[in-house]
């Protein structure tokens, strides 16, 4: 018994998703010429082009550092701040609102 909200899944759609997507790369990985960089991306006849893609991707692969440690550091001011004993006119709040005590339960 299935509850009526959860969806079945059909075996047959399965399957037919999984040799599609089997056929697409056996049809992609023929066809070799169609993944060839672009003649700028590979040494182009241009010799001022190579530097300012070198920057541009630079500047991408910094931006993505300072996000990525953007986060990391907000994560760790959380965990710091969760481990921090609380201020004194917080746990002076909490004594009056638990007059059994903190420990209660």
């Amino acid at each position: 018994m299935v509850h009526p909200q959860i969806p079945q899944i059909d075996p047959l759609k399965t399957k037919l998703t999984t040799f599609a997507a089997r056929v697409a790369a056996l049809a992609l990985a023929a066809m070799p010429a169609a993944a060839q960089a672009c003649d700028q991306c590979m040494g182009g006849k241009d010799p001022t082009i190579r530097p300012a893609v070198n920057g541009a991707i630079f500047f991408m692969l910094g931006l993505v550092a300072m996000m990525a440690s953007g986060v990391g550091l907000f994560m760790r001011y959380l965990a710091k701040r969760a481990k921090a004993q609380p201020e004194p006119h917080v746990e002076l709040l909490r004594m009056i609102t638990m007059p059994e005590g903190p420990n209660h339960v």
